[in-house]
């Protein structure tokens, strides 16, 4: 832990509660809602997807793979609670994007390629994983790529600009209103990513 002199660290606090202690409501809310979408992360993660769980001492590629998914996975979950909606998406994206490659390798014997996104991802796979497991991935495609590849900036500005078509809104006070950009879309694919984790390692 780094030491501060008292002064500098007050003020950090001061800043601190400034910037984020009013969120906490709205966090817990976030939480709850995530625990009806999806068990919240953490090491729960490890009990509710076993076959994900390895060991963590081999040099199997596989293996680290399953450990990167968990991982990120709590993250995405993470970003969700604390209200992170474009980093739950972009995390999304890549814990399925991990997910596929897991398959690819798993069926195959063969590592995937170097730069497979998520769509060669789904193209590549389409006689490896399941046609659900691939329809739930194509729906997650859109959304990530609009966040990963600023896509919606460039075909829809003003919706960009006021944080995508199903932005969150809530009503404060008269006169003050929270703006949550892109939380529809961080729902929708957390959701989705669950599902398509359920379906491959419980």
């Amino acid at each position: 832990m780094i030491d501060l002199p008292d002064n500098e660290l007050k003020k950090l606090e001061e800043e601190y509660e400034s910037r984020f202690a009013w969120r906490k409501n709205r966090q817990l809310f976030n939480l709850k809602e995530l625990a009806e979408i999806a068990q919240t992360g953490g090491a729960d993660a490890m009990k509710k997807l076993p076959k994900l769980f390895s060991s963590i001492t081999s040099n199997d590629p596989r293996d680290a793979l399953g450990w990167s998914i968990l991982m990120l996975w709590s993250e995405a979950a993470e970003c969700y609670i604390y209200g992170e909606f474009q980093a739950c998406i972009l995390a999304c994206g890549a814990v399925i994007e991990r997910c596929l490659k897991l398959e690819y390798e798993r069926t195959t014997g063969k590592m995937p390629g170097r730069r497979w996104t998520l769509g060669v991802c789904i193209n590549k796979c389409r006689d490896i994983v399941a046609s659900d497991i691939l329809e739930l991935s194509q729906k997650i495609l859109e959304p990530r790529n609009n966040r990963a590849h600023a896509l919606l900036e460039h075909t829809d500005p003003q919706i960009s600009k006021i944080g995508g078509p199903n932005r969150g809104i809530e009503e404060l006070s008269n006169h003050h209103h929270l703006i949550e950009f892109y939380r529809g879309d961080a729902s929708h694919v957390i959701r989705t990513t669950y599902q398509i984790l359920e379906k491959l390692y419980t």
